[in-house]
């Protein structure tokens, strides 16, 4: 195993990396794919960084990851303002990416081996990544561009945009932030999203097929294919097929409003 203790920065080349952990609180976290397996980290004030690597498995943390799990958590909210670095990582493609921070920005890219990021007001930036990710925040925005892989977003008020991409399924969970879906959707594919008062909007190819079933307290619903409420007293709903159906859209909210938006063209 090697390890190191950065007081102030290091740049190292690495053998090929497999597995990434990242555990920091604050400052900025970048993860893509490479070639050559490589690890940047600058430490910007409080605690040393620390970082092992041992047998294609790297961890990087701020403070020491030696901590008993409940002294570094208390650590990582009560001295959340000290402890700040900079960590920029080059790993396989293959790699499993896994990163916890309070309010670190993370963007991870390139992957095919599985992501998983929580985070408190951290904002999440992905792209072209397979197999599944799993995204957890409470104020942080989640934005996921040219994905394939499964996705599990949820958040408390941060918005959510899925956008290019051809997710197999999508189940997103909000409470006041916004929704937008904007990909190619997968005939058999399962996409779930509800909000409380966040707004939710659909946005696909210019002639999709696609079954939706979608429902709301006092929310709004528009669409550019001339489908609307069935309403009845404490309700809204609607189950309506769009083109030949395939694809399965399931939308909730309590007041947010819901659009269901023509996209564009399909290329031959």
């Amino acid at each position: 195993m090697e390890r190191w203790v950065v007081a102030e920065e290091l740049s190292t080349d690495l053998e090929s990396v497999g597995s990434v952990t990242v555990r920091v609180v604050a400052g900025d976290v970048t993860i893509t794919a490479g070639e050559t397996s490589r690890v940047d980290v600058r430490r910007l004030s409080g605690a040393d960084v620390h970082i092992e690597y041992r047998e294609g498995s790297l961890l990087v943390a701020q403070p020491d990851p030696d901590t008993a799990p409940v002294e570094r958590f208390v650590k990582m909210f009560t001295e959340g303002s000290r402890h700040r670095c900079s960590v920029a990582i080059t790993a396989a493609p293959g790699a499993k990416i896994a990163v916890t921070t309070v309010s670190a920005e993370v963007v991870a890219s390139g992957f095919e081996g599985g992501t998983n990021v929580k985070t408190v007001s951290g904002e999440v930036t992905l792209s072209r990544l397979g197999k599944d990710l799993d995204v957890k925040t409470v104020s942080g925005d989640i934005q996921a561009k040219a994905v394939t892989g499964g996705l599990k977003l949820k958040t408390v008020s941060g918005d959510i945009a899925i956008v290019d991409g051809s997710c197999r399924w999508v189940d997103a969970k909000g409470v006041s932030g916004d929704v937008l879906l904007d990909l190619d959707l997968d005939p058999s594919g399962t996409y779930d999203v509800s909000t409380v008062s966040g707004d939710v909007a659909v946005r696909t190819t210019s002639e999709p097929n696609l079954r939706v079933d979608a429902s709301s307290i006092s929310g709004r619903f528009s669409s550019d294919f001339g489908i609307a409420w069935h309403e009845r007293p404490g309700r809204k709903h609607l189950s309506e097929t769009i083109g030949s159906g395939g694809a399965r859209i399931w939308l909730k909210t309590v007041s947010g409003d819901v659009r269901v938006l023509r996209g564009r063209q399909t290329v031959a």
